[in-house]
């Protein structure tokens, strides 16, 4: 894909997730906002191939991916906190912010993909995975409804979606380490 395809399709990844009725759709239940919306910004800031001058810049600040995982890590943290969830759907600056740090992430990722050690990139995805089954369980054990915007019954589906995703990420993590676990 062409870097003015991918900026193209990045647009449009972009704009469909941010744009009503979609919008409406996604942030309407809990579940597709964490499960569908973010992910899908983070793939719009993959698809949106940084400028030569940025890549280089993440590139000398970025050693083995460290600020990337990093940078990722508090994005994350971040929008697992059921407050923030809300705010981004009550104040449109929150929003805001809201899709620049998902996009943020998924440019820096799509950058930094290559410096990542395996050892670094299973460090990171055994914290986010460690962050998502967390949430999930709260989310789901608790019968309290932790956000002002969404039912019990959306939190408990998303709870288990928050679980499948973190195993997931434990077996990517486990995939990066094979190499070095099978030459001991």
């Amino acid at each position: 894909m062409t870097q003015l395809h991918s900026r193209f399709a990045a647009v449009l990844t972009m704009l469909a997730v941010t744009a009503t009725p979609l919008k409406s759709i996604l942030e309407g239940h809990m579940s597709l906002h964490m499960l569908v919306q973010f992910p899908a910004l983070v793939a719009a800031g993959w698809m949106a191939v940084p400028s030569p001058c940025a890549g280089r810049l993440l590139s000398a600040v970025d050693a083995h991916g460290l600020l990337c995982g990093t940078v990722t890590s508090c994005v994350l943290a971040v929008w697992m906190i059921p407050a923030a969830l809300d705010l981004s759907l009550l104040n449109p600056v929150v929003a805001a912010i809201k899709y620049a740090s998902w996009m943020t992430v998924g440019g820096m990722l799509s950058s930094s993909r290559i410096r990542f050690e395996p050892v670094i990139a299973a460090f990171f995805l055994f914290n986010a995975a460690w962050m998502m089954l967390t949430a999930g369980v709260i989310y789901g054990d608790n019968m309290l409804q932790l956000c002002v915007n969404y039912l019990v019954d959306d939190q408990v589906m998303t709870s288990r979606g928050l679980i499948a995703l973190g195993l997931a990420l434990i077996a990517l993590a486990a995939f990066n380490l094979r190499d070095l676990v099978a030459s001991d």
